[in-house]
């Protein structure tokens, strides 16, 4: 564990940082803050810079780094599937485990307070399924994976800031509260390290199909096996 932290210090030293600022403000704060902050003071250009963000979490970055993968081994882009499919069922799980109130369903159904704002084509969710963050909880998960799996180790940064800046989006669009973004970003990761040691536990093999990429498959199929 300790040589995994080490090896990948540049995604996870900031990624503790963050944890422990997210627990400071979590005890110190009062809850809906950043919500209530986001919600009525609305700066169009903010509010479409993070709407491009957050679906930096969704199926459609998903599919095109799951189909890069391809081109360098198939078990990479099983992986980053298998990363969207877990986080969307285990967000789920706990979602309706916890059934806590989004900001919309806290704000404008219960309270009715008018002189908050969502952002426009992007209203804000008023179910009871605000615990923690899918999104968030995805962006960990795939960019942590990937932190973990490149072989530069120190595109960690970067990649932890773009999953963070997910996090955060969810707040400014006034979909979720800090705790939500909190376990999210903890399940994520936990998600990404499990997915990882189990690569790990199966090295790459070239011999086999799913070690191959789309650039060689043709000469995997045509090998014969040995007697």
């Amino acid at each position: 564990m300790l040589r995994l932290l080490k090896e990948n210090q540049y995604f996870f030293i900031p990624f503790l940082l963050a944890v422990i600022i997210g627990t400071y403000l979590l005890v110190s704060i009062e809850k809906g803050t950043f919500v209530l902050y986001f919600a009525t003071e609305r700066k169009p250009v903010i509010d479409q810079i993070f709407l491009w963000i957050t679906r930096c979490a969704e199926e459609p970055v998903y599919a095109g780094i799951a189909i890069t993968a391809m081109f360098i081994r198939f078990r990479y882009t099983i992986m980053i599937a298998l990363t969207g499919i877990l986080s969307l069922v285990i967000s789920s799980g706990l979602k309706s485990w916890f059934s806590h109130p989004r900001p919309g369903y806290l704000y404008w159904v219960e309270h009715d307070r008018n002189i908050i704002s969502y952002v426009p084509g992007y209203p804000a969710n008023e179910a009871l399924n605000s615990f923690p963050s899918g999104h968030t909880m995805s962006a960990f998960a795939l960019y942590g994976l990937l932190a973990l799996l490149i072989y530069n180790k120190k595109w960690g940064l970067p990649l932890f800031l773009m999953a963070l800046l997910i996090g955060i989006s969810r707040i400014v669009l006034t979909q979720h509260f800090l705790e939500d973004v909190y376990l999210g970003s903890w399940c994520g990761v936990l998600l990404a390290m499990g997915l990882y040691a189990i690569h790990k536990y199966f090295p790459p093999n070239d011999k086999r199909l799913v070690d191959r990429s789309i650039l060689n498959i043709r000469t995997c199929l045509k090998q014969k096996p040995q007697p």
